[in-house]
């Protein structure tokens, strides 16, 4: 408390006139607004996966469809503080949104289900943890800001009003068609098709019944953060689980030996495996060999993967 009554005591000693402060709160802005534009950006160019990732911050299921406003708020604040329309009141909206995101990153820590932020799509991976360490940082960042603005007159004119109304409609437009429109699948492992295993190093692979392929490489760290998901799905039974990666004998014995898989892995042709699969970690859903539907990021929980997934592919 002591400290915190330090930091308040020099921060109302920090006039909002002091010459020397006017450059590190310009700074401060830019940064804030750089990231908020990159983080919305990221989000539009990637909605699809954005919006499936929702699930994992244990939100209501109502709330999920209001995740499609994020990109659009965060871009109109962050273009609002790199020109400088309203900093006081931008100020105050950045430090609402960074108290919203925190609040969801510690719902899905808690719920165990939550392997990385998701900040900024597939474009930057940083887990919940040190998320919300940066929240912090921003946050005090945002505070500076407001700080060193917080006498100035709220003066908003029509060109900025009309600005941030129109990037709040293009980018809501942009986040809603890309949610809802396919993206172009040009993997050989697609939705509809037979898993393709010609590219099996080992004979006598059997696609039978309800299985669930797991699409991964040795050496990918965020692969390593999906198997403990994977195990768990192998340990309830109801499907058969089985990993396919490119690696060789020795790499699929070390994997198997460091995380203590209890599904069998099949080295597949690494000639064929970019052809096959566009991305790793991926999961696919297959009924007697055929595709049903895929999950490329993040691997669900057993939880999240019969209570979303499956109810919308059945």
């Amino acid at each position: 408390m002591a400290i915190l009554s330090r930091m308040r005591l020099d921060l109302n000693l920090l006039s909002p006139n002091t010459p020397w402060m006017r450059w590190p709160v310009l700074v401060g802005r830019f940064i804030l607004g750089g990231l908020f534009v990159f983080s919305g950006a990221a989000k539009v160019l990637d909605a699809q996966t954005f919006m499936a990732a929702l699930p994992l911050y244990q939100v209501p299921q109502w709330l999920i469809p209001l995740g499609a406003l994020a990109p659009s708020l965060e871009i109109a604040v962050g273009v609002a503080l790199m020109l400088g329309m309203a900093p006081r009141l931008m100020a105050l909206a950045t430090l609402g949104l960074l108290a919203a995101f925190s609040v969801l990153l510690v719902m899905g820590i808690v719920g165990g289900e939550l392997g990385t932020c998701g900040c900024f799509g597939r474009f930057l991976e940083t887990s919940p943890q040190l998320a919300l360490v940066r929240n912090l940082v921003l946050a005090l960042i945002a505070g500076v800001v407001w700080r060193f603005h917080r006498d100035d007159p709220v003066d908003w004119r029509r060109w900025q009003v009309l600005t941030l109304s129109g990037l709040l409609l293009v980018t809501g437009t942009l986040t809603g068609y890309t949610t809802h429109t396919p993206q172009i699948d040009g993997s050989l492992a697609k939705a509809g098709e037979f898993f393709p295993d010609e590219g099996f190093v080992e004979d006598g692979i059997e696609l039978e019944g309800r299985q669930l392929a797991f699409v991964f490489a040795v050496s990918c760290h965020h692969c390593w953060d999906a198997v403990a998901n994977v195990k768990a799905l192998a340990a309830d039974g109801r499907y058969g689980v089985f990993g396919v990666t490119a690696s060789d004998p020795f790499e699929i014995e070390w994997f198997a030996e460091e995380f203590g898989t209890n599904f069998p892995i099949y080295s597949y042709d690494p000639v064929l495996f970019g052809e096959a699969f566009r991305s790793w970690p991926a999961l696919y859903y297959m009924e007697n060999g055929y595709i049903i539907a895929k999950l490329e990021g993040d691997i669900p929980s057993l939880k999240t993967l019969e209570e979303v997934h499956m109810a919308e592919w059945e």
